[in-house]
């Protein structure tokens, strides 16, 4: 037969897939709908997908996931990204129409869209009082990061990170897991992401307030609210 580049891509991916599945750990598959494929290993350790769903949707990609998905037998989530009030709108839709039960809704800010933002994501200080949260949440937040402590990205390359807005730690062919995991630790800039800086570490609210998240990097401001200016 032919061997072509897409049969060293695959290869590569099954031998991931085939590491990770002998570690007991929660492993998520994370990919776009319009992307999905049916894995041919027998992958049975904790593991599960979030499919990425974007705008706009191609309906007929959309069909052929709703097909795939009906032979795979592991947990699913879907992530969709907003960056409107029209998209939030039509989320639900989706979620009521395929009755998706697990589910995230993400903002993604494009660069003008920052009126969503403000109305959608920044915090008022009645919703920092309104949040739930733990005596346990309170004293966390101020030694590690609750969105990314204890997680790690592998890219089908085998290209890890922390955080994929941060740089990488290495490769998972050319690093142990444990090399990894001592790199974040003792030089990342993920996990131990706190806000202990400006304006955070001058506000009443500032254990309050959720760990610092992907979206404070890709606005590029430190504080997500409408507090400190």
């Amino acid at each position: 037969g032919i061997y072509t580049a897409r049969d060293d891509e695959t290869l590569k991916n099954d031998i991931i897939l085939s590491y990770l599945n002998q570690l007991p750990s929660v492993k998520k598959i994370v990919c776009s709908y319009k992307h999905l494929t049916p894995l041919h290993l027998d992958l049975n350790n904790n593991f599960s997908y979030k499919i990425v769903v974007d705008f706009p949707i191609n309906e007929q990609q959309w069909n052929s996931l709703s097909r795939i998905l009906h032979n795979i037998t592991f947990p699913v989530e879907y992530i969709f990204k907003v960056s409107s009030n029209e998209e939030c709108q039509y989320v639900d839709l989706l979620i009521e129409k395929f009755n998706i039960e697990k589910y995230q809704i993400i903002p993604v800010y494009t660069g003008n869209n920052l009126r969503f933002f403000e109305e959608n994501v920044f915090l008022t200080k009645e919703d920092i009082l309104s949040t739930m949260m733990t005596i346990q949440d309170f004293f966390s937040r101020q030694v590690v990061n609750l969105n990314d402590f204890g997680k790690i990205n592998i890219l089908p390359n085998g290209d890890v990170y922390a955080n994929l807005n941060q740089p990488k730690l290495g490769n998972i062919y050319d690093n142990t897991i444990y090399e990894l995991i001592e790199k974040e630790i003792n030089t990342g800039q993920s996990w131990f992401n706190i806000r202990n800086y400006k304006p955070c570490c001058d506000c009443v609210y500032q254990w309050f307030c959720p760990s610092p998240s992907d979206n404070e990097i890709i606005l590029k401001r430190n504080n997500l609210c409408l507090i400190q200016k």
